[in-house]
């Protein structure tokens, strides 16, 4: 129980404590990586303490990936109507420079984020994710997961 309600408290706080960034259109919510790792009972000190512009996109779901009391993933997807370059602009500005060189021309974008040990994966849903029920074509999704995925909670 007192699991699902630590998932639950994540999820509702998260689309509240998190900044913003605008390029050209609303500003963009970006899920806090400092939610990786996180043990229940710690992750109420993890929020950004700023408000939330009025105008901003949120994601449409965020699936979290937990094992046992400690969260190792996330899973930001974006509706089709939100430009995807809104999203990457976003994302880079906070983690450009740990972008995989090999990614930059290719249609999945990823970040090694080596200070904070999590990478950043940005990509389109394909019909295939749609008909796997994963999310609809064209949602941009963005996952977040600590180095190490579930055994990263094992990591003091």
């Amino acid at each position: 129980m007192k699991t699902v309600l630590a998932a639950v408290t994540l999820m509702l706080g998260l689309a509240y404590g998190q900044t913003t960034i605008e390029k050209t259109g609303s500003p963009i919510v970006l899920p806090n990586p400092k939610l990786l790792r996180c043990k229940s009972s710690d992750c109420n000190h993890v929020w950004i303490e700023q408000s939330v512009e009025t105008n901003a996109v949120f994601p449409k779901q965020v699936t979290i990936d937990m094992n046992k009391s400690c969260l190792y993933g996330m899973t930001s997807l974006y509706d089709g109507s939100i430009p995807v370059d809104d999203i990457r602009t976003a994302i880079d500005e906070r983690y450009g420079k740990w972008a995989v060189p090999e990614s930059v021309n290719s249609p999945l974008k990823i970040r090694r984020v080596e200070p904070e040990k999590f990478a950043i994966q940005l990509s389109i849903a394909s019909k295939k994710d749609e008909k796997r029920k994963i999310a609809d074509a064209g949602t941009t999704q963005a996952i977040y997961i600590a180095f190490g995925g579930k055994s990263a909670c094992n990591i003091p």
